[in-house]
């Protein structure tokens, strides 16, 4: 295969590729809210057995006991997904002639292994740190997931892949700041683990307030209302990162709509998450929006960091590693001649 072939390859868009990565983030997505609402009812224990569920595939009258379909309906997905990630890992290293991409795919793969197995010895170990550890890396697959994604889609090949030397300072500025989100996103999915998994998500019964008589501050101190509390407070510093983010990000030239929008979608998913948390607490901690409140927060970690990631394309795909790209074009000529040519290639 000749460089220029290789050039070629390596710039092709596979519809069917990232289709199937698409799919895998979605089935993702159902079995985060299984397990989330497993964890809810407090169903995590009740098979003691694993892989196996009472020592059977299809375990008697799991269809209809709620614990019992619950904690099965995770197993079940749980399984898919490692067997939709190790189909995509294989698909992405038979097609895919980028480094980074194909290495992602194998990294998922034993990321989900790796989880897989933590499920596993959660229960044979009635461990209920395991269980802390097993909600987290959830949360890290699901990233790399969306990083697959998007690197897979047609929308990462419009992103620039040059910044003009102006604007390099701009674009580092909003990288560190989105990082820097991501790393407290996470850090607050850890809190809430813990805070959930010990059953400290009503340690504070008021909302906005801490206290009945509108106190701001908790009555009585003890670590379910402190675990609580931090959980309140890094929502406001999330929130207020979120806002420095897209800051940057709006005043860095070059920054395509796209990620825009995935700046304004993760400034929504962040108020319906704080709306989410209160009707916890008003609804003394109801399943299904509690269950919602874990689910909308992975969406928006997921979100959050495809808008980060995305300004990592000049560093991951350089402009003369394979040539110029309708992103490149786009930091160095007015919008409206890249507009004119997108046109006059949807003609064609």
């Amino acid at each position: 295969m000749t460089p220029e072939d290789t050039s070629k390859r390596a710039a092709a868009h596979h519809p069917n590729l990232t289709g199937f990565a698409f799919l895998t983030l979605a089935v993702t997505l159902i079995l985060l809210y299984a397990g989330g609402f497993t964890t809810t009812i407090g169903a995590g224990m009740v098979f003691p057995d694993w892989p196996l569920s009472n020592g059977s595939l299809n375990p008697p009258g799991w269809t209809t006991d709620e614990a019992m379909l619950a904690e099965h309906s995770h197993r079940l997905l749980g399984a898919l997904v490692g067997l939709l990630t190790l189909t995509l890992a294989v698909w992405i290293h038979l097609r895919e002639d980028r480094k980074w991409i194909r290495r992602l795919g194998w990294f998922a793969l034993g990321l989900v292994v790796f989880q897989g197995l933590l499920g596993g010895f959660r229960v044979l170990l009635v461990s209920l740190d395991l269980a802390k550890i097993h909600g987290v890396m959830a949360q890290l697959y699901l990233c790399t997931l969306t990083a697959l994604v998007v690197g897979l889609s047609r929308w990462w090949r419009e992103l620039p892949r040059a910044v003009p030397p102006q604007a390099e300072r701009a674009w580092a500025r909003m990288r560190t700041l989105g990082l820097v989100l991501c790393a407290g996103v996470f850090v607050q999915l850890v809190v809430g683990a813990v805070m959930r998994h010990r059953g400290a998500g009503m340690a504070i019964p008021y909302f906005p307030h801490s206290r009945s008589d509108g106190g701001w501050l908790p009555a009585a101190w003890n670590w379910a209302t402190q675990i609580h509390f931090l959980h309140r407070v890094l929502a406001v510093v999330i929130l207020a990162l979120l806002v420095a983010w897209m800051v940057a990000l709006y005043r860095s030239p070059g920054v395509t709509r796209g990620m825009k929008k995935l700046a304004v979608a993760a400034l929504a998913l962040v108020c319906i998450q704080i709306a989410l948390g209160a009707e916890i607490i008003w609804s003394g901690r109801a399943p299904f929006q509690t269950t919602l409140h874990v689910l909308n927060g992975a969406v928006f970690f997921a979100v959050a960091w495809a808008g980060t990631f995305a300004a990592f394309r000049p560093l991951l795909e350089p402009a003369d590693d394979v040539g110029a790209t309708v992103g490149a074009q786009a930091v160095e000529r007015p919008p409206a001649a890249v507009g004119a040519d997108l046109s006059g290639a949807r003609a064609s």
